[in-house]
C-alpha cells in the first residue's frame, strides 16, 4: 500500500491539545503545579508514524501564538512535516484537562475548545494539497473532534483525495454512553464508508451501531459492518486497571478475523494509547496484512500505557521486540 511516488506515506488531520494534568496522579482540587503536554488522536498517530520510520506530515490549525507554536514544535521535533499546518494570528488552542487516574479511581478528561483556531477555520482554509501526496490520509474523530462542523470539512477534501486514488484512514471513539445528534451521526456514517481503514472502540460500536457483548463477539460484526476494509476494534483504556487486560479484534478485507490480547502490564498512563494503536495498525496495514496490523497495533498501545503523558517515545526496534517476544507483557 506504500507508494514510493508519494510524498507522505500518511498525512493526518485532527486538532492538537495543550493537556494539563495534576503532578503525582493528584486530583485537580489538590494540585499545586501542572505537566504539561502536547495531545490529540491526529498528532498522536503522525508522531508514532514518524518515530516508526514512516514519512508523515500533520495537518490541522494551530494559534499563531507561544501556545501554538508549543505544539508544532513539539511534533516537528519528533519528524513529523507540519508546514502545512495552519496558524492562525491570536487564534485559541484548545486544552485538555486530565487527571490520569490510578486504579480503581479513573481517568477523566475535560475538554476547553470553543473558538479554537482549528474550530474557527472556514472549509477550504486548510492546505490539502498535503494529503493528495499521501498515500494514506488519516482522519482523527475521536473525542472530541464528532462535531458537524469538523465533519462538514472533510467533503471536498476528500473528494480530492479519493479523485488522486489515495486511501482514507479513520479513527473513531465517542464519549461513554453518548449518542450523536442525527446531523453529526449522519456524518459519521458517510466519513466511514470512504474509509479503507477503520480503528474504532467498543464503546463507539455500542453508541452508533448498537452493539452488545464482548469484544471478541465484536468481530463477527465489524465483518458485517466493514468487510471491505482493515478494520479494528478496541477496548478503550478507561482505568490503568482495564487498560491491563486490553484486548483488540480486526477483521481484514477478504472477511478473515484476528484476536490480540495483552498481557500482565502496569500502566503509566493510557492516555494517548489509542493514537499509539493507530499508529502501529497503519504501519502493519502499508506493509503486511491486517493480522500483522493488529499485533503492531497492540505492541504499540502498550509500550505508550509505559510512560506518562500522550506521545508515542517507542522505536521500531521497541515495536518489533514486543512482537517477536523478546519485550515484556504482551501474548499472541
Amino acid at each position: 500500500m506504500r507508494k514510493r511516488d508519494k510524498s507522505y506515506d500518511v498525512v493526518t488531520w485532527g486538532e492538537g491539545f495543550l493537556r494539563l494534568s495534576p503532578r503525582g496522579r493528584e486530583r485537580f482540587e489538590q494540585a499545586s503545579g501542572f505537566d504539561v503536554a502536547v495531545a490529540g488522536g491526529a498528532l498522536e498517530a503522525a508522531v508514532g508514524l514518524a518515530r516508526l520510520e514512516l514519512r508523515t506530515a500533520w495537518l490541522s490549525a494551530v494559534g499563531d501564538t507561544p501556545l501554538g507554536m508549543k505544539l508544532v514544535n513539539k511534533v516537528r521535533e519528533h519528524g513529523v512535516d507540519t508546514r502545512h499546518v495552519l496558524r492562525v494570528p491570536g487564534g485559541r488552542t484548545g486544552l485538555c484537562y486530565t487527571e490520569t487516574g490510578s486504579a480503581p479511581r479513573p481517568a477523566r478528561y475535560w475538554y476547553d475548545t470553543d473558538g479554537t483556531a482549528f474550530r474557527a477555520a472556514l472549509p477550504g482554509a486548510e492546505d490539502w494539497t498535503a494529503a493528495q501526496e499521501a498515500a494514506v490520509l488519516h482522519l482523527d474523530l475521536t473525542v472530541p473532534m464528532l462535531e458537524a462542523a469538523n465533519a462538514g470539512r472533510l467533503v471536498s477534501a476528500l473528494e480530492s483525495v479519493r479523485a488522486a486514488g489515495n486511501v482514507v484512514s479513520i479513527s473513531l471513539d465517542v464519549p461513554e454512553g453518548e449518542r450523536l445528534d442525527a446531523a453529526v451521526a449522519s456524518s459519521v456514517h458517510g466519513l466511514v464508508e470512504t474509509a479503507r481503514i477503520l480503528v474504532t472502540t467498543r464503546r463507539a460500536l455500542e453508541s452508533i451501531w448498537g452493539f452488545e457483548g464482548r469484544l471478541d463477539a465484536a468481530a463477527g460484526l465489524a465483518r458485517n459492518l466493514f468487510g471491505s476494509k482493515h478494520a479494528a476494534v478496541v477496548e478503550h483504556p478507561l482505568t490503568a486497571e482495564e487498560a491491563a487486560g486490553r484486548t483488540a479484534v480486526a477483521v481484514s478485507p477478504s472477511g478473515e478475523t484476528f484476536e490480540e490480547r495483552t498481557g500482565e502490564i502496569k500502566p503509566v498512563d493510557t492516555d494517548g494509547a489509542l493514537g499509539a494503536f493507530t499508529a502501529g495498525f497503519l504501519l502493519g496495514c502499508l506493509e503486511d496484512c491486517t493480522g500483522s496490523a493488529l499485533q503492531y497495533g497492540s505492541s504499540a498501545a502498550a509500550l505508550t500505557c509505559s510512560i506518562p503523558g500522550p506521545i508515542n517515545w517507542f522505536t521500531r526496534d521497541d515495536l518489533e521486540a514486543q512482537i517477536e517476544g523478546t519485550g515484556s507483557g504482551l501474548r499472541r
